[in-house]
């Protein structure tokens, strides 16, 4: 089992581990006191649903986030390192528009009664002063995190390197192509997440899931999507044409599906789950895009570097004589001369 054997990529580890601990525990305190304030007949209308949902996208961000850090450790990739410092920055965002947004839920759960009789937020709770403080750690937790992530990804690129160089020396075509394999596996990846999180969202804003049937077509669209990228990872790196070409078709269909509900959601001025829509709808499209570049790439010898190699033991990697090996969307590295 790989753990992390430098300074650098345990500080990685350790910061992305500390930041997803945090910030979980403090949207927990605010999912659990919003609920105990909120008269339950508030499920049934959007509002209600706030809370939980920023809560669901969360639980799901963090721990993908984690899984992403420990295989671009793992794979020693420099572009997923980057990819994760992107997506930090989004989550950032994202937590960083959370407090007026649940504000806003909030204020109007407290003007709508139940029969017109109880309020659907229980007057004299204090809510938002109880929860606002938690919010703006969650914002705080992010920002300092993120720029740790930037910092300590910008030092992690001397221990990584551009091994590909030392691998391929001057052959700029195959270091072209490589590039383009590794973007893709990354951008797969990452694509993976915002579709899922955009149908968690979906999932947590449905009124009564009992009798809804988009809840069941949307669980399975989450498997479909953990099988698409199982599939496109596989295609890409043993360079299966037909495979890629039914991993592209899937996109294309998620990319409709994305319209689709972003037609729908702007009529319902939902703008952070908008914003989130749109994301995942460049993410698929630039998916696309990479798997016909990638696919165009197939049988010009790229998958000498791409499918998985014999484990080699891992020696320090400021040594000299550089002994190097890839597979998978990264690079493993031993023995790397960084003077060369």
């Amino acid at each position: 089992m790989y753990f992390p054997s430098t300074i650098l990529t345990r500080l990685f580890l350790a910061v992305a581990l500390t930041q997803s601990i945090l910030a979980l525990g403090l949207e927990a305190y605010v999912f659990v006191t919003v609920e105990r304030d909120l008269d339950p007949t508030a499920v049934g209308i959007t509002e209600g649903h706030t809370v939980p949902s920023y809560f669901s996208l969360f639980i799901f961000a963090f721990v993908y986030e984690l899984v992403l850090v420990y295989d671009a450790l793992k794979l020693s990739s420099m572009i997923q390192l980057v990819g994760l410092c992107i997506y930090n920055a989004l989550l950032l965002m994202y937590a960083a528009v959370q407090p007026s947004s649940v504000k806003k839920a909030l204020d109007l759960l407290a003007r709508t009664f139940d029969m017109d009789v109880t309020p659907l937020l229980k007057p004299g709770r204090h809510t938002w002063e109880r929860i606002s403080p938690a919010l703006t750690a969650v914002i705080v937790d992010q920002a300092v995190a993120t720029a740790a992530l930037f910092v300590l990804t910008y030092k992690l690129r001397s221990e990584f390197a551009w091994v590909v160089y030392k691998v391929l020396n001057a052959d700029l075509s195959m270091r072209r192509r490589l590039l383009n394999f590794q973007i893709y596996m990354a951008l797969i990846k990452f694509t993976f997440f915002f579709l899922v999180g955009f149908l968690v969202q979906i999932v947590s804003l449905i009124p009564d899931p009992r009798h809804d049937p988009e809840l069941p077509l949307t669980v399975v669209g989450i498997f479909v999507a953990l099988a698409v990228m199982c599939l496109g990872i596989y295609c890409a790196m043993t360079e299966k044409k037909a495979g890629t070409v039914v991993v592209i078709v899937a996109y294309v269909g998620a990319g409709i599906y994305l319209s689709y509900k972003l037609s729908v959601l702007y009529s319902d001025d939902n703008y952070p789950l908008i914003t989130f829509n749109a994301v995942a709808l460049a993410m698929v499209i630039c998916n696309i895009v990479m798997a016909m570049v990638c696919m165009a790439n197939f049988g010009k010898g790229l998958s000498t570097y791409t499918i998985p190699q014999k484990k080699l033991p891992q020696e320090d990697i400021h040594l000299h004589n550089t002994q190097t090996y890839m597979y998978g969307a990264g690079v493993r590295t031993s023995r790397l001369d960084l003077g060369d």
